[in-house]
């Protein structure tokens, strides 16, 4: 990842159009992300299906030079159906990272979403992040490596590690695996919000290769640390800016 300043990205609704308000993931205030400024994020275009069409339509030129233009549209196709369904249900971004092998570093292929998410009502004086803390070991996520709680720039943050077994959609059978132990892959989440507040910004990463998984989990702890959701719109905005391997990117109700 290089170091570097994005500029702010298109103002896009939290919230989107016939959500419930019971949903879990989506909805609430407007929300200022850092992200990376040097990754693929299929959500960049916001709510222009047409703009995310052209800008997959040339990513795949570039991976596949020698393909048909056939084939190009038909791979379009199937993006721009799994980009309307994570637009559909409140995801604000689904960032790809890709890095070939090298002497130096082995191959690394993360994907990253983010979204909102609505917290359960608590105690004013319960710290929710030290109960997650002590309940998520307990759970039924037996792949948790790792629990920690962190400041973060609302507040109030938790991160996970852990490697959970691949798996395919529909829960198949991954290939070659009869029998066999099924491989794993890293994983890092982490949540964070305003102590009391009613919605909290969750992002979430695997890694194909596990090894990988506390990489990931720092640039998954900095996504959503330093994140923030808008719950009061100052009279002056400054220009959304970031430095390091992200920059602010603006995602709030048009």
């Amino acid at each position: 990842m290089t170091d570097g300043t994005g500029p702010p990205g298109p103002t896009l609704p939290t919230q989107r159009a016939g959500e419930e308000d019971e949903a879990v993931f989506g909805g609430g205030p407007p929300a200022w992300l850092y992200l990376p400024t040097d990754w693929f994020n299929f959500l960049e275009d916001g709510d222009d299906p047409a703009a995310a069409a052209r800008r997959y339509a040339e990513l795949m030129a570039r991976l596949f030079p020698n393909m048909p233009p056939q084939g190009h549209q038909e791979i379009v196709d199937g993006l721009m159906l799994w980009r309307e369904r994570l637009w559909s249900n409140g995801f604000l971004a689904h960032g790809i990272i890709t890095v070939p092998d090298s002497e130096e570093y082995p191959a690394a292929m993360w994907q990253v979403l983010v979204t909102t998410m609505k917290l359960p009502a608590t105690h004013p004086e319960l710290d929710p992040t030290a109960l997650l803390r002590r309940l998520i070991p307990q759970s039924e996520l037996s792949f948790t490596t790792h629990v920690e709680t962190y400041e973060t720039e609302m507040g109030l943050g938790i991160g996970v590690i852990g490697r959970p077994p691949m798996t395919l959609p529909g829960g198949a059978e991954v290939p070659g695996t009869a029998g066999k132990e099924v491989p794993k892959v890293g994983m890092a989440a982490a949540l964070s919000f305003a102590p009391g507040a009613e919605y909290g910004i969750l992002a979430v990463g695997v890694s194909v290769n596990p090894e990988q998984d506390q990489l990931l989990a720092m640039l998954i702890a900095l996504i959503a640390g330093k994140s923030k959701l808008v719950t009061e719109e100052p009279e002056d905005t400054p220009a959304p800016t970031g430095t390091g391997t992200g920059a602010e990117t603006a995602i709030g109700k048009g």
